[in-house]
């Protein structure tokens, strides 16, 4: 079976930045998660829950549709050696109603935020549900709509609305042992299903250019999209560092 560390993991979001502001970490767990997520625009109705395991007798708890899944990992045996494979692969063009932000420096390791924004945003694009009218999230994706995934991440940059609400979010929970990515060994991905497809969405796997390109996994459906992101997870990265426990996934769903 799978098994996750028990104890909290914090989703790292930015370390000290002399131009721009630094962004607070968020706790991996839904309670504060959701309270992001609705604060940026996601009705009520849906919100991240826990996923206990990648077994199929665990994922088949999970409240269905599941809309987007995020992975929480410890990235040192992982992100280089496979961000260098990934370069190096062929890659399909992207469906071109994926909402997808690079995920640049001056945003500091804003993981966490890309992490949610991708999920939530391109589940309200699949017709799950719609964001609020006004809400930070709707006006973004409505602003930065025509934009190329690099430059939607500069528009992020400059988001002082999304910044807020982060931070006032990882306030009211508890964020000791912040850091940066590098030295707390944790990175914050999603993945979510458009069109059909599977695609993993990490705003720090950029091209020979430096620009960011969201991972085709190929073809999914309704039904098969946990099972397809548990075997992704744990063929691509949990087998990358068997001996690590520091894994940790929510699952985007219906709250009932």
């Amino acid at each position: 079976s799978t098994l996750f560390n028990p104890k909290r993991l914090l989703v790292i979001m930015a370390q000290e930045s002399t131009t721009t502001p630094s962004w607070l970490p968020l706790e991996s767990n839904p309670e504060v998660l959701n309270s992001f997520v609705h604060r940026l625009g996601v009705p009520p109705t849906h919100g991240f829950c826990d996923v206990w395991g990648l077994d199929a007798e665990l994922l088949a708890m999970l409240p269905q549709p599941c809309l987007a899944m995020c992975l929480l990992f410890p990235c040192t045996k992982i992100s280089g050696p496979r961000r260098s494979e990934l370069r190096s692969s062929p890659r399909p063009a992207p469906d071109p109603t994926l909402f997808f932000a690079q995920q640049h420096d001056e945003c500091g390791n804003a993981c966490g935020t890309l992490a949610c924004m991708h999920a939530v945003v391109n589940a309200a694009k699949s017709g799950a549900y719609s964001l609020s009218p006004g809400s930070v999230l709707a006006d973004f994706e409505r602003d930065t709509n025509a934009m190329s995934f690099y430059d939607r991440g500069r528009a992020l940059v400059t988001c002082t609305a999304m910044h807020e609400e982060s931070n006032n979010t990882a306030r009211s929970g508890e964020t000791e042992g912040a850091g940066t990515e590098d030295n707390q060994d944790q990175h914050f991905i999603s993945f979510v299903s458009v069109n059909g497809h599977l695609y993993e969405l990490d705003g720090r796997t950029v091209d020979e250019e430096g620009k960011a390109f969201p991972v085709d996994h190929g073809p999914t459906t309704q039904e098969t999209f946990a099972a397809d992101v548990a075997r992704v997870i744990k063929e691509e990265f949990m087998a990358r560092d068997p001996e690590s426990v520091n894994f940790n996934v929510t699952a985007l769903v219906r709250l009932e």
